[in-house]
Order: C-alpha cells, then sequence, then structure tokens
C-alpha cells in the first residue's frame, strides 16, 4: 500500500491510502491537487465524499439500465446484508480493514456461498465507484487468503433416471401444470427460468420434422444466463414428439381448464394460479420434492435441474452427438472451430428423437387430503369402480353411483342426483342426494380405498373394473361397500390395508 501524506488547510499534517500500485498512488494526487485547487477539498466536498448508501440507490438504478438479469437479487444482497453495516460510511473512508470486519460479522449467520455473492456484489459496486472516479481503489478486492470463506458445496445435485423422469412427468397424484413443466424441462433440457419464461407464441408448430421453440428470454422478459449484461445468445429447441403430444393435450384442454379461459399466443405456457411468471422459488425450489414424495421417488440430491441433467444424460445414453446436443442445451463456448460450425435444424432435430422417454403408464391416482392435525403428505389413493347391469336411480342397485366429470356443475346433465364429497380422514364418502318421491334418505356409503400400486384388475374379482381418475370421470356406475360389508369384501379381494 502507498500512503499520501500532505497538510490540510489547518495546516495538520494527513495520511491518506494512495493505492496498491504507483499509477493509483499518481492519479489520488492528481485527484487531490484538483480538489484544492478548485476549493472542494477545503470545503470538505470531496470527490469520494458521497455516503455507501447514496451511491448504492445509484447503482443499482445503473444496472437497472443496463439490463442486468440479476439486479433485483443485488438490490436484496445490499438492503438486507451490506448497508446494515457499511452503509454509513463514505465510499472513500472504505478501506479492506472493514470490508473483512464486515465479513467476519455476517458470516455466522451466512452460508459461505451467501458471503462470497455478498462480497462479489460489494466488490462490483466499488468497481463501478472506482471507474466514476469516486474512490481511487477498491476496499473489496484483493483481500488476503482466509479472509473470504471456502465455498464448500453442502451436496451433489444428480439427475433423474429414465423411469424417475417418466414417473415425475405422467403421475396424476401431481398437478398437471407441474408435469407439463417437467415434461418441458426434461425433454429440451431448459433450465427452470427457461421453463417458466415460456410463451404459446414461441412454439412454431409448423416446423418439421419436430415443432420449433425460440428460446429468447427468460422468467418474464429477462436475459438467458450468460457472461455480460446481455445474456447468452437466442437457441432453437426441437420438440420431442413426445412433448408435442403433451403440449397439445395441455393447448386445447389442460391449459383452459387451469386457468378458466382459452390461451393466447402471449400467455405462458407453464404460468402461476394468478397467470402471472413463475419464479424460482415457486417452480423449482419445494416443490420437486413433495412432488417425488407423492410418485414414491427420492429427492435427496435431486432438484428442477436434476430435468436439465437427465436430459443431457439419456441423449448421450442413447447416441445424440454432443456437439449438436451442446448447442441445443448450452450456449455453445468450446474451440475456436465451434464458431464457424453450422448445424442445420434437420441435425438438432435428430439428436432429440435419438431420447427414448415417453410417459409412463400407471394405475390413475385421487389424491386425498390428510385429516386435521396430521403433518403427513397427503397420500395418493384408488377408488374400485364397477359397471352394475341396474342403473343408478334403479331400487333393486341401491349401491350405484353416477359420478359427474371434474369441473361440471352437478344437475347440469341429464339431473344426475348423486353427490360426491371427499373427507380429509383419508376416506372418499359418497352421500345419497334426496329427491322428490325417492324413499332413500342422506345416507352415507363408504368406498374402499386401494393402495395406489395396483398392477392387475382381476384383483377385483369377476366384475369388469375401471379406475376412477380425475381427468376421465363420466357417468359410471360405482358399487358401494356398506360398512357392514368391509369384512366380506377384503375378504374377497384380498387387499391389506383398506380398512
Amino acid at each position: 500500500m502507498i500512503w499520501h501524506s500532505f497538510y490540510d488547510q489547518h495546516g495538520e499534517r494527513v495520511q491518506e491510502a494512495a493505492g496498491r500500485t504507483l499509477e493509483e498512488a499518481k492519479r489520488h494526487r492528481s485527484q487531490r491537487l484538483h480538489e484544492v485547487a478548485d476549493g472542494t477539498f477545503a470545503r470538505g466536498l470531496r470527490t469520494g465524499g458521497s455516503g455507501v448508501a447514496a451511491y448504492a440507490k445509484t447503482w443499482i438504478a445503473l444496472r437497472r439500465e443496463e439490463g442486468v438479469r440479476t439486479v433485483d437479487r443485488e438490490e436484496q444482497i445490499l438492503r438486507d446484508h451490506i448497508l446494515p453495516h457499511l452503509g454509513s460510511k463514505r465510499l472513500d473512508d472504505v478501506r479492506p480493514r472493514d470490508v473483512a470486519a464486515w465479513i467476519r460479522k455476517v458470516s455466522p449467520t451466512l452460508a459461505p456461498k451467501s458471503v462470497i455473492n455478498a462480497h462479489g456484489v460489494l466488490s462490483a459496486m466499488f468497481a463501478r465507484a472506482r471507474f466514476d472516479e469516486l474512490v481511487v481503489d477498491n476496499p473489496a478486492k484483493g483481500l488476503p487468503r482466509g479472509i473470504l470463506p471456502k465455498n464448500v458445496r453442502s451436496r451433489r445435485v444428480g439427475a433423474w433416471t429414465r423411469d424417475e423422469v417418466a414417473m415425475l412427468i405422467s403421475h396424476p397424484g401431481i398437478p398437471e401444470d407441474r408435469r407439463v413443466a417437467y415434461a418441458v424441462s426434461a425433454f429440451t433440457g431448459a433450465r427452470c427460468g427457461e421453463v417458466a419464461g415460456l410463451r404459446w407464441r414461441d412454439l412454431d408448430t409448423k416446423a418439421r420434422p419436430l415443432w420449433r421453440w425460440h428460446l429468447e428470454k427468460q422468467y418474464d422478459g429477462q436475459p438467458l444466463k450468460g457472461r455480460g449484461a446481455q445474456g447468452g445468445p437466442p437457441r432453437d429447441i426441437p420438440i420431442h414428439i413426445e412433448l408435442e403430444r403433451v403440449l397439445e393435450a395441455w393447448r386445447t384442454d389442460g391449459w383452459a381448464r387451469f386457468m378458466r379461459r382459452h390461451a393466447q399466443p402471449a400467455d405462458f405456457v407453464c404460468p402461476r394460479e394468478n397467470g402471472k411468471v413463475h419464479s424460482k422459488q415457486s417452480l423449482g425450489a419445494k416443490a420437486v420434492h413433495r412432488h417425488a414424495v407423492v410418485a414414491g421417488l427420492s429427492s435427496e440430491g435431486r432438484d428442477f435441474h436434476s430435468f436439465r441433467r437427465a436430459l443431457i444424460t439419456i441423449a448421450r445414453t442413447d447416441g445424440a452427438v454432443v456437439d449438436v446436443l451442446e448447442r441445443i442445451t448450452h450456449n455453445s463456448a468450446g474451440e475456436q472451430i465451434d464458431g464457424y460450425t453450422y448445424f442445420g435444424w434437420e441435425t438438432l432435430c435428430a439428436a432429440i428423437s435419438c431420447v427414448r422417454l415417453a410417459p409412463a403408464t400407471i394405475a390413475p391416482v385421487i389424491p386425498v387430503a390428510p385429516a386435521r392435525g396430521r403433518s403427513e403428505p397427503p397420500h395418493p389413493v384408488t377408488v374400485a369402480v364397477t359397471r352394475s347391469s341396474e342403473p343408478p336411480d334403479s331400487p333393486r342397485n341401491p349401491g350405484a353411483l353416477s359420478l359427474e366429470a371434474p369441473g361440471v356443475e352437478p344437475g347440469s346433465e341429464s339431473a344426475p342426483w348423486w353427490l360426491l364429497r371427499v373427507y380429509p380422514a383419508f376416506c372418499i364418502a359418497i352421500r345419497l342426494a334426496r329427491r322428490a318421491g325417492s324413499p332413500y334418505r342422506y345416507r352415507p356409503f363408504i368406498f374402499a380405498l386401494l393402495p395406489s400400486r395396483v398392477e392387475r384388475a382381476s384383483q377385483f374379482g369377476d366384475a369388469s373394473t375401471r379406475a376412477l381418475t380425475g381427468s376421465s370421470l363420466r357417468r359410471l356406475s360405482v358399487q358401494l361397500i356398506r360398512p357392514r360389508e368391509r369384512r366380506c369384501y377384503r375378504s374377497h379381494l384380498q387387499i391389506p390395508g383398506c380398512f
């Protein structure tokens, strides 16, 4: 460190740090001479006299104008971790020892990675202040070894297996909008923000041999991940044939039921319930772990980014060319010759088409909410549905029930007089609705709850059976199991744990 010694207007000797190199010391001396010449130094109006908190607002505004995609995160770090400790200081009064003391103060309450990120924000702000000639040196740069904590990853993030991906994109216990989001990431290798920012207008359904996704932005118009404020370049991503089927079914039916209106070109493909864009926390944080539990999978070491890892792993295993796959999933930054290499659209489609991945065929289930006071997640169950030879309103078939499709108001089709109620105690009860002239009163009947992993219809006896799902309910006759018949039914079907 080079020190600059001089006498102020009161004749007192003053020492200031002039920088670490001779060039910085000369620039510091020139700055002080300029302040003495125009009188700003004597009046206490030195160039670096603005406070850290005041300059932080200016710096954040500049970052927003530059279109930096992490500006909101940087503003939050400044507000929560930096300004409470250094905000009252002047820019030119902050010394490396002050930065070191700040790091030691916040380290007990923050993870090592968070401390490193906060230090990076502080260093970037002082680097801009140095460019604006508000400070001579960046006090956050060049700290001695050992001041910053080591960035030790607490866990390794792995990839979902082929069967696990198939389960997560098809399990009926997972909300349909999340299954679509997982399928988009699993078939394209897109990141969480890229999936959240996908709009219907970004899909070219007329492209052949596969649909084209022209990826330009992530989240709500933010630049793609890459170097610099402008982010990475756009990418053209082929849509796997299986993903085409998923998106077509979601666009024509599922999206309208989810949002209660038809999709427009500017709408997000996987929006939140209010129609706005998902965040990383709402789409890819704890939701993936919850849905993995519903599907009976272990989520240890896996998250939303694991779908991206799964696509790359499966594609390379199935024979995709690595260089071509890189153009689909990454912003290619390999050898110099890569900048002169062009892969046509058919070549990109061939790399995706070789992926052998399809939704799993599993028994449909109905998720039932837990009872009050229970902290366990809802367990998926299925309900045995039998076809009866007698109509639902026949007196000879008092144990039959006619159900309506989800979202259809009871009474809107053929005036059905049966109502379905879902109770929180892991049971589904049917209550017979009373009508004029009917001898039946309101009497509850209890369905048999079957495990979600029922594989053979022969377990249900000789009767023709079907599973009751939330997407295919159409006036089915459901045979009720009365409480006094539980023992007989259990013995006949040999299904453990039903009652």
